[in-house]
């Protein structure tokens, strides 16, 4: 049987309906159904894709955007960085000459400038942090310097061991008690009994005590190659080993041992060599 009868009711209309379709005709209906099902399907993916695809392209579009911003971003704060690396290579050489020390070679003070391309400004930054370590290491060398330079006022002969009156200073003169010519070794200080005298600068005491000619006699050992000495004291306020700072109260002025007065010998030996001590003395206290 090559034909088919189908057989409707139609309920409005009350009245049966029926038509005669071949059996052919019916299969090629199915096989449409059947391939319009998978092609529909094929359409929603691929149209699904074409839509997830352009989501992505939009994506890829701001996030380049993005990336762009960052980068002029990230070129400012080079340019910024670089800046600032200069400035501090000029000031580390103004302060490397200031403390007469050796200057950066000039090729690693120009490191760390220029780029406007990805890759060059990728070398900039490499350039920049290197140029970065170098300068904390210069830092750090001239912070050691400095630190040095700390202890060494602090042990540098530099005030006023009493204020007064200078009665003899240093060099050669005629001496008051044989009336001839000899070498003061220091400057006589004038002051009234009693009256404190202070350490210079820090040091360790390794004499006080008597001793013939300079009375009650004090000796500092400040390091560095400096050497004070006190004659003449009335009371010694120091013993030997002690460690002092500067501006001690040590002794009071007196006038043991060959002395016409009240008055304080000071003196300075610098390497072993006797000083004139008014060029080691940055206060003004006492008077000519």
């Amino acid at each position: 049987m090559s034909k088919l009868n189908i057989i409707l009711f139609e309920k409005k209309i009350n009245r049966i309906v029926s038509f005669t379709i071949r059996k052919y005709v019916l299969y090629l209906i199915v096989g449409l159904i059947f391939l319009l099902i998978p092609f529909s399907l094929y359409l929603m993916i691929v149209n699904s894709q074409q839509i997830l695809f352009k989501n992505r392209y939009q994506r890829l579009i701001q996030e380049n955007t993005n990336l762009k911003n960052e980068l002029f971003v990230v070129k400012s704060q080079v340019d910024t960085l670089s800046k600032q690396l200069r400035e501090l290579a000029e000031l580390d050489a103004q302060i490397r000459l200031a403390a007469n020390l050796e200057l950066l070679p000039k090729d690693l003070q120009a490191m760390g400038y220029g780029g406007s391309k990805n890759s060059e400004l990728i070398a900039s930054v490499d350039n920049l942090i290197e140029r970065a370590r170098l300068q904390e290491k210069s830092f750090r060398e001239l912070n050691r310097f400095f630190e040095q330079q700390k202890v060494l006022l602090e042990h540098t002969p530099s005030i006023w061991p009493v204020s007064g009156y200078i009665s003899s200073g240093f060099g050669y003169r005629k001496s008051p008690f044989s009336n001839k010519t000899d070498f003061h070794d220091g400057i006589d200080i004038v002051a009234p009994l009693g009256t404190p005298i202070r350490s210079p600068a820090a040091g360790r005491v390794v004499y006080a005590g008597y001793k013939a000619g300079w009375g009650n006699y004090v000796e500092i050992d400040h390091g560095y190659g400096y050497i004070t000495v006190y004659g003449h004291c009335q009371q010694i306020k120091v013993f030997k080993g002690q460690r002092v700072n500067r501006g001690d109260t040590i002794a009071t002025v007196g006038r043991t041992g060959s002395a016409t007065g009240n008055h304080l010998h000071y003196g300075i030996k610098v390497a072993g060599n006797w000083v004139n001590p008014l060029n080691y003395i940055l206060t003004d206290y006492a008077t000519q």
